[in-house]
């Protein structure tokens, strides 16, 4: 499987049902996969922040989620890259675990918000098993009570996938912590706000928007204060200092397409 680097970062190069095959297979072998689906704005984040790139360094599979990722690796690479929107690899994986017998646990969001979203999903996918839900507002602290108390849940709850949608950097990090202690679970995939969409609380674009790569447009229409900082990000990320700056960085560690 091919790969690309953006300032240091390994993003795969692969196809929507490409990497649905690579979570059925991670599935069926029981052999844990961590799932990360950066954005620009996670990328701006994380390339002056080592120990956040350390977070992403972690995942088993990152997709590009978003059109800026996709332009940003042509304008690098001349290579053309199809954006994977995490939702919807999430729904992917959703559907053939609903076909198959395999369980999700849904944490994040605000309190209620996992609930509707699982109602939602099981209403769409009547086979799917929810086999349980927590909100993402505990202290999420790797040794405080709360957080323990949400692992037992887990543990209990005994879940294949695990969708955790608490938003950059929390839910990458929370995922590396906690990973370890949950031995059930065969996939972990961090999903920002996806249970807002799929509770109903936020709409998603409509298909034509979504065909467009215009998602990130309707997101801004719907919550406003995105915008400013979408918009100072992308002008940073792509102005000619930053990307000198950062192929020079990138030089010392690794560089251009790989093949694996």
């Amino acid at each position: 499987m091919s790969s690309y680097y953006l300032y240091g970062i390994e993003f795969n190069d692969i196809e929507p049902r490409t990497a649905l095959q690579k979570m059925i297979s991670a599935l069926k072998s029981k052999k844990r996969m961590i799932i990360f689906t950066p954005n620009l704005t996670i990328l701006r984040a994380v390339s002056d922040d080592r120990q956040l790139a350390g977070l992403l360094d972690r995942a088993d599979l990152l997709l590009p989620d978003g059109i800026g990722i996709s332009i940003l690796a042509r304008s690098k690479h001349k290579r053309r890259i199809t954006p994977i929107p995490g939702i919807d690899a999430a729904y992917a994986l959703l559907r053939y675990a609903a076909q198959n017998g395999y369980s999700v646990y849904l944490l994040g969001a605000r309190s209620g918000v996992a609930e509707r979203a699982a109602e939602n999903l099981m209403r769409d996918l009547p086979t799917l098993h929810v086999c349980g839900t927590h909100h993402g507002y505990f202290d999420l602290s790797e040794d405080s009570e709360e957080n323990r108390s949400v692992v037992r849940h887990i543990n209990a709850c005994s879940p294949d996938i695990v969708l955790v949608c608490m938003g950059f950097p929390l839910q990458e990090r929370w995922i590396c912590e906690n990973a370890n202690s949950l031995s059930y679970v065969k996939i972990f995939m961090g999903l920002g706000g996806s249970l807002d969409v799929w509770s109903g609380r936020l709409p998603r674009a409509p298909r034509l928007v979504r065909k467009m790569r215009l998602e990130w447009l309707w997101r801004c229409l719907l919550e406003p204060r995105r915008l400013p900082s979408l918009i100072k990000d992308s002008i940073r990320i792509f102005s000619p200092t930053f990307l000198l700056k950062k192929k020079s960085r990138q030089k010392k560690t690794k560089k251009g397409f790989s093949k694996e």
